[in-house]
This record gives structure tokens, C-alpha cells and sequence, in this order.
């Protein structure tokens, strides 16, 4: 019996590297930017680094999900050619993107679409998706495919020490931030996203400090299977926090990346963090 490799899509706030998605034929749907005026498609007609000068001028930034149509009509598209897909999207308690994307498929054919709750942000999602992908080249089902995302997905951290503390607080999503804001010069938060939940780790006092226990706090989460590190125009600190994870994790195979409008709109400009996926959770 010939196996139907699934066409694999996620969201532009998987943060995926274009020449990854490319090389992977992963399908990626950007979410909208509202800053100074104007409407952007992200990673469409606004680069990393354009979002972060837009930002160190001070111009607020807000996001928005695709509509509904834009996920059924990219759905639609794809099944077209009569192979299935596996959709892996934006944590569900994180955002209303992954209803909008499940409405979407319900709308064109939900029996040959299955959309994946990520649970996660930024590159545990595109770690997600490109383990699907993966698996897609390697003439797995779609079904096996789900079944392996699903279970990966509790195995995902993502772990960043904030430089700005307005965001966090401006986006209103995570109930301590506003408890901070008194100390804003003389607090960097490490913060780590599990499973949907947006956790206050540590605090620490020094840019330096928050590095190395970032690296620490991910090295004692488990076994990596994939480890990326990420920052928001901070690309110093991002080589620096890659070195240190280089003694738990071969150096040459940690991607290095710039994070998108989903960190930055809540972490701001000068974070920086690891997205892992781990083999085994300690």
C-alpha cells in the first residue's frame, strides 16, 4: 500500500529558519503585525531586524492571529493535490490561533486535516514541526506522524531571561509580571514556558548571571534531542548562552536564531533563551 506523505504546516511564530522551512517543505502562515499605522505579514514584508529597530524607537506592537480564511484557504490549497496534512500550530493557552487554525480545517475538510496543539512558542514549535517533517520525508502516516508530536510535546521547554519587563507586563497574559515592574532596572526574570503555563523561575540581578543560569536551569531539565537558542537583537548574548550549552550538547548542532513578533511583543528587544526538545524529562 502506498503511503500518503502529509503535507506539514505551522505558523510564523514557530520562528523557523525560511532556509529550514524550504528545505523541509514546511508551509508556514504568518500572523499579523499592527505597529506605527500599519499592517505587516510577519516574515513576509517585515524582517527580525526591522521589527527590533521598529521597537528601540518606542512604537507599540500588537499582534494578531490569521483569519480563519487564510488558514482554509492554505489548507484547501495543499489537500489539493489529495495527500493529507498535519498542521502544527501556536500554544492553545497562549493564543486563540489554534481554535482559528481547527475552525479552518473544519471548514475544508477536517477528516483529512489534524492540527496539533504545540502547547508551546517560537522554536518548540518549529522543533515540533520539523520532527514532523521529518518523519514525512521518511514515508511515516500522518496518523504516526500526530501520534509522535503529540507525545513530544510535553517534552518541549522554552527558558529566556528578559531584559524589559514593560512587555511582559503589557501583554497581559502573565499574572507576576506587574508584580516586578517596581524593580525594573534591577530584576532580569527567567521565565519558562511548559506545557501551555508561563512560569517566573528565578530573578537574578546581572544580564551575566541570567545567562548562565539559563543554560544551567536547561541543562538539569533533561536529555536534549534538539536545542535551539534565540534572542531579540541580542545576538552577542545568543552566542554566549550557545557556548555554555556547548558542554551539554554538541556546539556545532545548536541553531542560533533571531525570535519573532510572539517573544518579542512579550519579552522585547535584548532577551535571549533556549527552545529545547528533550529526550526525557528529569
Amino acid at each position: 500500500m502506498t503511503v500518503e506523505v502529509p503535507h506539514i504546516v505551522t505558523d510564523s511564530t514557530a520562528d523557523l529558519p525560511p532556509e529550514v522551512a524550504r528545505r523541509l517543505d514546511i508551509t508556514v502562515i504568518p500572523c499579523q503585525i499592527q505597529m506605527g499605522g500599519r499592517t505587516y505579514l510577519d516574515g513576509v514584508d517585515i524582517t527580525r531586524p526591522q521589527l527590533y529597530q521598529h521597537m528601540r524607537r518606542g512604537e507599540a506592537l500588537t499582534t494578531s492571529q490569521p483569519p480563519v480564511g487564510i488558514f482554509a484557504d492554505t489548507y484547501r490549497r495543499l489537500l489539493a493535490d489529495g495527500r493529507p496534512l498535519v498542521a502544527v500550530h501556536l500554544g492553545s493557552s497562549l493564543s486563540g490561533l489554534y481554535s482559528t487554525a481547527c475552525l479552518g480545517a473544519q471548514e475544508v475538510d477536517s477528516s483529512r486535516i489534524t492540527v496539533v496543539d504545540s502547547g508551546q512558542a517560537s522554536m518548540c514549535t518549529g522543533w515540533l514541526a520539523i520532527q514532523a517533517a521529518e518523519a514525512a520525508q521518511q514515508g511515516r502516516t500522518a496518523a504516526e506522524i500526530v501520534r509522535e508530536a503529540r507525545r513530544q510535546a510535553p517534552q518541549l521547554r522554552l527558558l529566556a531571561v528578559i531584559d524589559d519587563l514593560r512587555y511582559l507586563h503589557r501583554g497581559g497574559r502573565v499574572s507576576w509580571a506587574s508584580s516586578l515592574l517596581g524593580n525594573l532596572l534591577a530584576i532580569k526574570p527567567i521565565v519558562l514556558v511548559q506545557e501551555g503555563q508561563v512560569r517566573l523561575l528565578e530573578k537574578v540581578h546581572s544580564w551575566s548571571r541570567g545567562i548562565e543560569r539559563v543554560a544551567a536551569l536547561a541543562a538539569a531539565a533533561g536529555q536534549f534531542l534538539r536545542l535551539a537558542v534565540l534572542h531579540t537583537d541580542a545576538a552577542e548574548s545568543a552566542v554566549a548562552l550557545a557556548d555554555r550549552m556547548g558542554a551539554f550538547f554538541p556546539r556545532e548542532r545548536i541553531l542560533i536564531g533571531e525570535a519573532g513578533v510572539t517573544v518579542a511583543a512579550h519579552a522585547g528587544v535584548g532577551a535571549v533563551g533556549v527552545a529545547c526538545l528533550l529526550a526525557g524529562a528529569r
